[in-house]
């Protein structure tokens, strides 16, 4: 599924042309632009979107009064303003804080959780994850998977990151640098895992 479609002899594509390519489309929310291709996301299934949404819904009421915003699937992340650069990931839950802009994509995360699949999870969990932690605002990545009680939870520590997994309902999640602890039972509510 991310195999790169694209052969040797072509360029890869810019964040610029990217943006073009998702004005010709009739549904964009499914595209992400990962090393200069441009992949088409799988449809989520039932428990992936009932996952994000739980997380989502509490983090978005949490986030909104301290001035700070949560999007769930809708806006993507890129490394700066550049449309030359060759990445722009699509997280499911998404948190920054600062005033609102109108750029259609995000820069500065101090949040980002991703929704694992089982096509997906090498991926999400390899040069997704790589890009992410190079995000100097990005203080937390959170990893959910859907077909297990299993949350791979990402800390900056000075200039390392520190992973923390939660496998067990009655563990929580404890995002420091926003002040949200989440219970893991919370996370999987109505999900059979």
């Amino acid at each position: 599924m991310f195999a790169s479609g694209r052969t040797p002899d072509i360029a890869p594509v810019t964040i610029e042309a990217f943006d073009a390519f998702l004005a010709t489309v009739d549904d964009p929310r499914v595209y992400e632009l990962v090393a200069g291709d441009i992949i088409m996301m799988s449809n989520p299934t039932e428990p992936h979107e009932k996952i994000a949404s739980n997380i989502g819904i509490a983090v978005g009421a949490h986030m909104n009064r301290r001035k700070c915003h949560t999007y769930q699937g809708g806006m993507r992340v890129q490394r700066d303003d550049d449309s030359k650069a060759f990445d722009k990931y699509k997280p499911d839950v998404l948190v920054r804080c600062g005033a609102l802009g109108s750029k259609t994509y995000i820069t500065d995360p101090i949040v980002v959780v991703e929704v694992l699949s089982p096509s997906t999870i090498d991926f999400d969990r390899g040069p997704k994850l790589e890009f992410y932690k190079t995000r100097p605002t990005l203080q937390h990545i959170v990893l959910a998977y859907q077909d297990q009680m299993r949350l791979e939870h990402y800390r900056r520590d000075g200039d390392a990151w520190v992973m923390e997994v939660l496998t067990k309902p009655e563990q929580d999640l404890h995002v420091a640098n926003v002040e949200i602890t989440l219970p893991v039972v919370d996370v999987y509510q109505a999900v059979s895992v």
